[in-house]
């Protein structure tokens, strides 16, 4: 269950970053497309916190670790998309 936690922590927050890069350029198909993928992994996050049956502390863990290397992915996948002009 800490993989779904981190899986689910690293999609939301990775999807969020990549969506507030993605916005502040005013791509608007592609933000319309990181909504549904933010709402996807919000709802994956809500079950795992739901399912998942850690303690807190084994919850923060796996969930920070999860969103700090989703944040940075993001950072890297938006210069990977911006640099193709899309």
């Amino acid at each position: 269950m800490e993989a779904l936690v981190f899986v689910a922590a690293f999609a939301q927050v990775f999807f969020l970053g990549l969506s507030s890069k993605i916005l502040r350029d005013d791509k608007i198909l592609a933000g319309a497309i990181m909504s549904w993928l933010i709402t996807i992994s919000q709802y994956g996050m809500v079950w795992a916190v739901t399912n998942a049956g850690l303690s807190a502390e084994s919850y923060i863990l796996w969930a920070g670790t999860g969103g700090s290397i989703g944040i940075t992915l993001s950072q890297y996948a938006y210069r990977w998309y911006d640099e193709r002009k899309v």
